[in-house]
């Protein structure tokens, strides 16, 4: 993700990516509810994480959002990297779900 040049258009852009991730998250709901009972309490676990780690990065972009100009870039950052690592997550969650 390129660095957008205004905390706005960042904070729009995460907001965005985050909904995706949460439609994906709730597609794996889906396969969990029709996953035998073994398979469905390691979808659970995996999707509570993913949940965790969602709420941590809605906060940090709240934060960003309600950051000083003057600090946005540097917590965007931080943003960004969560992003890379939740999405990383729900990617790896995806392709072990279709194993």
């Amino acid at each position: 993700m390129n660095l957008p040049s205004n905390k706005d258009e960042l904070v729009t852009q995460l907001h965005q990516q985050i909904d995706e991730a949460s439609r994906n998250i709730d597609e794996l709901k889906l396969q969990a509810n029709l996953a035998k009972a073994e398979a469905r309490s390691a979808f659970e676990a995996n999707i509570a994480t993913l949940e965790s780690q969602k709420v941590k990065l809605q906060e940090q972009v709240n934060h960003l959002k309600h950051s000083t100009d003057s600090a946005w870039q540097e917590l965007a950052e931080g943003c960004q990297k969560s992003w890379h690592e939740f999405q990383s997550a729900v990617q790896k969650a995806i392709a072990q779900f279709k194993a």
